[in-house]
């Protein structure tokens, strides 16, 4: 959850901070060896960044996570918090997919 709170600390700076961040956290993930891909919460649990075509294999062999906040009902004045948390998530996915290990035929569920 400290990552969260880091994050949304970050997405009120600029676009540079958010580069950092992004770079930071995913720096922290492949450290603790952790390629899940984030998730938005709720129904079909879609993976931002990531094709409609690739989204479960890319979901089997990384995993996922979900961000506080990050869900599919959206209140009208968490529109712009959960667009920045959407943009985030699909940078983060598009880093992070290239990292994963390569599927084998003990693929995580």
């Amino acid at each position: 959850m400290r990552l969260a709170g880091v994050l949304l600390l970050t997405l009120i700076g600029g676009c540079q901070a958010d580069a950092d961040a992004l770079d930071q956290a995913i720096s922290a993930s492949l450290a603790k060896q952790d390629y899940r891909l984030i998730v938005r919460a709720g129904r079909g649990e879609v993976a931002p960044g990531i094709a409609v075509g690739e989204q479960a294999a890319a979901k089997a062999r990384c995993g996922v996570r979900y961000l506080d906040g990050f869900g599919d009902v959206i209140k009208p004045d968490q529109k712009e918090a959960h667009a920045r948390l959407s943009t985030y998530a699909s940078e983060y996915n598009q880093l992070m997919v290239t990292h994963c290990p390569a599927a084998s035929g003990a693929d995580k569920q």
